[in-house]
C-alpha cells in the first residue's frame, strides 16, 4: 500500500476514485458509468458512500483502487530537504512542518516527494504533503475490505503527470474547479515545482462569455507576475512560456487570449469535453492515464 506515492499497476481493471471535501467522485473504465460523484459530510461516511457505489460498479477484491486526494484535505509544504540519513528522513520531515500545520503534527500522515532542481539554485527542495489521519484512515477502512488499494496521491501531484510536455521548459497551469480557489501550479522536469493559490478569484466561474473586465484581468496579470517573479528571480527558474488554462469559467478563452498577449505565452485551453464538465475530473483522469500506461 502507498500513501502519497507511486505503484506501477499493469491490471487494467483500475477504478480512481477521489476525495473531496463534501464529495467523492469515482472514475471507471465502463462506459455507463465512467464518472460517478456522489456528496458526503465528512469520514465517517466514506464507507457507506464507496460500499455503494463500489457494488454498482462490481468491484471485487481483486479490484485495484487509486485514490486521489483533492484540494482542501491535504497540504502541501516546500521546505529544505533535511540533511539527515535517509532512513532517518521520515521523522526529521515530520517535524520540520510541526510549524505549518494547525494541529498536532501526530495528528497526520506525511509523506513527501522531491523538487526537481535548478542548476542556479543549490539546495534541495521537497514538497512535504500532510493529510489528517483520520481521512486516511477513512479511506483506507472503507477500501481494504473491498478491493485492492495500492495507491493515495494527491491532485496537485497527480496534475504535473497529466501536463508533463518538455522537460527542460517550465509549464504553467491555471487550475480552479468551481468553488475552489484558483491555483497556479508549476510543472518542471515530470515534477511539480510550484503552487500558489491566487486568491481573489474564487467567482471565476459566474463570469460568462465576454463578461470578464478589465480591473479583474489587470488584477489576474498582477498576481500572476508576482508569482513569476519569485519563481524567477528566487528559484531560478527558466522564464515560463507555457500555459494551460483549466478552469469551470465560461469565459476561459478570453483569460487565455488575454494572458497569451500580455505575457506571449503558448496557452492551452482544458475543454469541458476534456474536463468531463468540470476539471475537478483531471487529478483523476491523470491517474487512469497513468494506470493504461504501467
Amino acid at each position: 500500500m502507498v500513501l502519497f506515492g507511486k505503484k506501477n499497476v499493469k491490471d487494467s481493471n483500475c477504478i480512481v476514485v477521489g476525495i473531496g471535501a463534501t464529495s467523492i467522485y469515482f472514475h471507471s473504465g465502463k462506459k455507463d458509468s465512467e464518472f460517478i460523484v456522489k456528496q458526503v459530510t465528512d469520514a465517517s461516511e466514506y464507507s457507506k458512500v464507496i460500499g455503494e457505489v463500489f457494488t454498482t460498479l462490481g468491484v471485487t477484491k481483486k479490484t485495484k483502487i487509486k485514490v486521489v486526494l483533492l484540494k482542501g484535505l491535504y497540504n502541501g509544504i516546500q521546505i529544505d530537504k533535511p540533511k539527515t540519513p535517509e532512513e532517518e528522513m521520515a521523522g526529521a520531515v515530520q517535524w520540520a512542518i510541526k510549524d505549518y500545520v494547525q494541529d498536532s503534527v501526530t495528528n497526520y500522515a506525511i509523506d513527501y516527494i522531491d523538487m526537481p532542481k535548478s542548476p542556479s539554485y543549490p539546495n534541495d527542495k521537497i514538497m512535504v504533503v500532510s493529510a489528517q489521519k483520520r481521512i486516511v484512515k477513512g479511506i483506507i477502512d472503507a477500501v481494504v475490505p473491498l478491493a485492492e488499494l495500492v495507491e493515495i496521491a494527491v491532485e496537485e501531484v497527480a496534475l504535473a503527470d497529466l501536463f508533463n510536455v518538455d522537460d527542460e521548459q517550465a509549464h504553467l497551469i491555471l487550475f480552479q474547479p468551481e468553488g475552489y480557489d484558483l491555483s497556479l501550479i508549476t510543472i518542471w522536469h515530470s515534477r511539480l515545482f510550484f503552487s500558489r493559490s491566487l486568491r481573489g478569484f474564487k467567482d471565476l466561474y459566474k463570469y460568462q462569455k465576454g463578461s470578464i473586465d478589465n480591473d479583474l484581468f489587470d488584477n489576474l496579470s498582477l498576481e500572476l507576475q508576482r508569482s513569476l517573479d519569485y519563481m524567477v528571480a528566487q528559484l531560478k527558474l527558466p522564464n515560463p512560456k507555457l500555459l494551460t488554462i483549466a478552469l469551470d469559467c465560461p469565459d476561459r478563452e478570453a483569460i487565455s487570449d488575454y494572458l497569451a498577449t500580455t505575457y506571449s505565452f503558448t496557452t492551452n485551453v482544458i475543454s469541458e469535453e476534456v474536463g468531463k464538465n468540470s476539471v475537478i475530473y483531471l487529478s483523476l483522469v491523470a491517474l487512469a492515464k497513468a494506470e493504461s500506461k504501467a
